[in-house]
């Protein structure tokens, strides 16, 4: 039956045309496949791929991911000069925006057009004039505007008829970036792109930044931070979920508010239903109502009608396939559940629900607006608990009749993933054998494969909650069938959908009903099968195996076949630190040993996997070893596992072999050996450690060079010594760029230890610095010299930053600025003032505000009457960041400033259209 099923699996796909929704488990899956998978991408260069005259980039990303964010991130930094100069235009366009409502049909069906997209989304209260409507068509005629189109998922299902022709001409004949949600888009792109969130660094360091900020705030424990990295780290769900930035700030400020120091493991249905629970006793809060001691069901009655307005308003934008939620749709939902008590602008308050335009609540009648969920899966959320609601009532027909219209529609997936989460709490507990019963009813999906990924998806999110109901025991035992059969046949089809369905799992795979399917599987005397069997379980992320499971894996490391013996490093590479075991390092040790290359290659990566642990005397030794192998692969997967242990375990023992890997004939591996030297950081600041950094200094190959002098930086004031800082003024003058580039950063890391009078005259030496051909040395010279302190201060160094504000790239003159405003009062000559003043009126945005902040560091000293005119003048700039800081830098002159012209000036600025302009202008009017 299985086998019938993977090919009526091929055939289907046979007939499909490209379709990002087939893709859907592989792009919108778990971190580790998205990011593993990809190759990242400078912003700067994301349209080099482009083949056509006409610039098409589609950048896809799952919710929450910050694909509003990047649209304003290019937005803002093209605004700013900093890149894609050869478009005269950047338009942003929130799709969810194009509504029926805002671009109702118009008379005789007359369409719209691209101009009345720009009066609509940028002007809407004054129109354009003849010459700004003829220079637009102008530069749309010749392809100088590029178009951001944000949110093609919440539009694609809904484009008003009188729009779809403007879009389809925005689309075929302008450059432009699409977003969009993977599952939405069916539309072919030559260059196609996806934003992965945050990486495992970007985690840690937002963590704890954010608790760094609360303890400035609070007198907070700051041991939080660990328990919570901990836990992010041992739980898979929430440390997939904490890559998606919105996610993760919500975690935070969750944790911060909650005592959760005994959880173990958090669904997402948790997350969200902790969330409401939140939201909910902030509006209680603002009511004056006490809810410390309240439990969450009674904190749930008190806010009974307005979660039950949301979650109906939720379902019926769901069913309705909305995004923006109609006056009408609102008074539908109240009229549902009997009530016309709904205070909209105390729901507003409570952060789930946005009004449209942005605008200050009470400025208008809230049922006239449109309305919108601050998250699609907040919708989903609240729909999923509206669904059960509908369920648990006696109109469950109509609930049951949803469940089999939409169970394998991708769009209300996570509807009935949270649906499923939430069973697991005592008041949706009534109606589990109901849900379940629907899900695994009639009708089924014909090839089974949507089927098993949907049940995979619902019974992973509910297994570690209510396990007790009757159909649980079929479910997990339909999944080891799937499982059976993935292992045992080469069904490629079923295998990629049913792997990418178990690798977004969080508890699944730890069960041990699942996990003893793979010993009894291994068996198998067959090694075809065997080999099939292993290729299958390689590919699955089982980070906790039980010791049956390990026990089996372990001891076919010792099987004949040497793709086996591959393997089985492989799987327990896979199984991380949890594994780290004596009789596992050993196994893989040995291994490293094997007469087969492949072999001894894979236990050296799986020895990098294990983490500290695996950082013993005989480990290291093992892969000091296998970096001397002759077979080359080898050697770079024994460099780079050494690299990750050595980070984890900065003992004298890593440390001693980093050192014998510097003296290695082949450079890949000393380039290596000194990166890793650097990721050690001041723990490795030995003498030993600097002397070898500093004969690689002089290494025949650059990249060494380059490599030496960024660990000599990252190793902190222990490194800053007069050979070491000679050292890098040497390398400040190499032929090659990047080593020239990384001497002046290493130099501006060791900070004001550095700035000795040879460290000072060779940053400013121009002929090699500021004025060297390649851009990036010149600017980073410039934030060297602005890095190094008041000892810096010398008329060379304002004469090399003077000259450096002349420069050709804009980056160039906004890093000397921004080396002036660091040295403040000191350097406020005549001469610096004066060129200050004239990068006030830069053709670079980012180059005018930076001078109006550099000015008004410069304190009282800068006083002059040119100033101030030049500062009054920037108030009235185009650019509101020039307008905002001009405001900032005129409160910081004192007394001096504060004339008629500026107190006009600054008058007129607190009626600013940008809300920080209004705020500078306000304090500096305090001042």
């Amino acid at each position: 039956m299985l086998q019938e099923q993977d090919q009526k699996m091929k055939e289907r796909e046979k007939q499909k045309d490209f379709n990002l929704e087939k893709q859907h488990g592989e792009i919108i899956g778990t971190y580790e496949e998205i990011y593993g998978h990809k190759t990242s991408i400078d912003v700067e260069n994301i349209f080099q791929q482009c083949k056509d005259q006409i610039k098409k980039v589609l950048v896809l990303g799952r919710a929450g991911i910050g694909k509003s964010t990047f649209c304003q991130y290019v937005t803002y930094r093209w605004a700013k000069g900093e890149l894609w100069s050869e478009y005269k235009l950047v338009i942003l366009i929130r799709l969810r925006r194009l509504t029926d409502n805002r671009y109702p049909p118009r008379k005789e069906g007359k369409e719209y057009s691209l101009i009345d997209l720009v009066k609509k989304e940028y002007s809407p209260c004054e129109d354009l004039s003849a010459e700004q409507t003829q220079h637009f068509k102008e530069l749309c005629k010749n392809r100088q505007v590029l178009w951001i189109l944000d949110g093609y998922d919440e539009f694609a299902q809904n484009i008003p008829e009188q729009l779809k022709d403007v879009f389809d001409h925005v689309r075929e004949t302008q450059h432009h970036i699409l977003t969009s949600r993977p599952y939405a888009i069916k539309s072919s792109y030559d260059v196609k792109l996806e934003i992965t969130g945050f990486t495992n660094d970007n985690i840690v360091k937002y963590v704890e930044q954010f608790f760094v900020q609360i303890t400035k705030e609070i007198n907070n424990d700051s041991s939080v931070t660990k328990k919570l990295l901990r836990l992010l780290k041992s739980n898979s769900s929430i440390w997939g979920v904490a890559h998606i930035p919105v996610n993760l700030e919500l975690i935070c400020s969750l944790w911060s508010n909650n005592d959760w120091t005994e959880t173990t493991v958090l669904t997402i249905t948790v997350l969200y239903d902790n969330i409401i629970e939140w939201q909910c006793k902030r509006h209680l809060a603002r009511q004056n109502i006490e809810h410390k001691h309240m439990t969450k069901q009674a904190v749930y009655k008190r806010c009974d009608v307005e979660l039950q307005f949301l979650e109906r308003l939720a379902f019926k934008a769901m069913d309705y396939n909305k995004i923006m939620l109609t006056p009408a749709i609102l008074i539908e939902a109240e009229n549902d559940i009997g009530c016309c008590d709904v205070d909209l602008e105390q729901l507003l308050k409570m952060g789930i629900l946005k009004s449209y335009d942005d605008k200050a609540i009470g400025t208008q009648n809230q049922t006239e607006k449109q309305h919108y969920f601050v998250h699609l899966s907040f919708q989903e959320h609240l729909a999923a608990r509206h669904l059960l609601s509908i369920l648990m009532s006696t109109d469950k027909v109509k609930a049951i009749n949803f469940i089999n219209n939409n169970k394998y529609n991708q769009r209300f997936h996570f509807v009935f993933v949270f649906a499923s989460g939430l069973l697991s709490q005592s008041h949706y507990k009534s109606c589990i054998e109901s849900f379940w019963s629907t899900v695994q009813g009639e009708p089924i999906d014909l090839v089974g494969v949507k089927h098993i990924q949907l049940t995979i998806a619902c019974i992973d999110e509910l297994i570690n909650g209510t396990l007790d109901f009757p159909q649980r025991a079929q479910l997990i035992k339909s999944i080891t069938h799937w499982l059976e059969y993935c292992a045992l046949h080469n069904a490629k089809a079923l295998k990629t959908h049913i792997i990418q369905s178990l690798q977004q799992t969080n508890v699944l795979l730890k069960t041990t009903i699942i996990q003893n399917t793979f010993p009894q599987l291994l068996q198998s005397n067959e090694p075809v099968e065997k080999r099939n069997i292993y290729d299958f379980i390689k590919q699955l992320s089982i980070a906790e195996p039980t010791e049956k499971f390990k026990n089996k894996i372990l001891a076919d490391i010792a099987e004949p076949d040497s793709y086996i013996r591959m393997n089985v490093c492989q799987v327990l590479g896979n199984f991380g630190e949890s594994t780290a075991t004596n009789d596992v390092i050993a196994a893989l040790i040995n291994a490293t040993r094997d007469e087969d290359s492949d072999v001894r290659s894979a236990a050296c990566e799986a020895l990098g996997k294990l983490g500290e642990k695996a950082a013993t005397n005989e480990a290291i030794a093992a892969l000091i070893n296998a970096t001397r192998d002759e077979d080359f692969l080898v050697q770079m997967g024994a460099s780079e596992a050494f690299r990750k242990l050595a980070e984890k375990a900065a003992n004298n023992e890593v440390v001693a072999a980093l050192l014998n890997v510097m003296r290695d004939e082949e450079s890949y591996f000393r380039i290596g050996a000194c990166e890793a030297l650097g990721e050690l950081g001041e723990k490795a600041a030995t003498n030993e450690v600097v002397a070898a950094l500093l004969n690689a200094m002089r290494d025949e190959e650059s990249y060494v060079r380059m490599g030496a002098c960024e660990a000599l930086g990252e190793l902190g004031e222990k490194a800053a010594t007069n050979e070491v800082i000679a050292a890098l003024l040497n390398a400040t003058r190499d032929k090659d760029y990047h080593v020239r580039r990384e001497a002046c950063q290493a130099l501006r890391k060791l900070g004001e230890k550095a700035a000795t009078k040879e460290v000072i005259n060779s940053v400013i030496n121009y002929k090699q610095n500021t004025r060297d051909k390649d851009s990036h040395v010149r600017w980073n010279a410039c934030e060297a010299l602005g890095k190094l302190g008041e000892k810096a201060l010398t008329n060379e160094v304002v004469a090399a930053l003077l000259n450096a504000m002349r420069d050709e790239d804009s980056y160039v003159r906004m890093r000397a600025c921004e080396a002036f405003r660091n040295l403040a009062e000191k350097a406020a000559t005549n001469e610096v003032i004066a060129t200050l003043i004239n990068a006030t009126r830069d053709e670079i945005y980012g180059v005018r505000w930076r001078a109006c902040e550099a000015l008004g560091n410069l304190g009282a000293k800068a006083a002059a009457n040119e100033v101030i005119a030049a500062l009054i003048n920037a108030t009235r700039n185009e650019d509101s960041d020039v307008r905002w800081k001009a405001c900032e830098a005129l409160g910081k002159l004192g007394e001096k400033a504060a004339t008629y012209e500026v107190i006009a000036a600054l008058m007129n600025a607190t009626r600013d259209a940008d809300s920080y302009g209004r705020r500078e202008a306000c304090q500096a009017l305090r001042r």
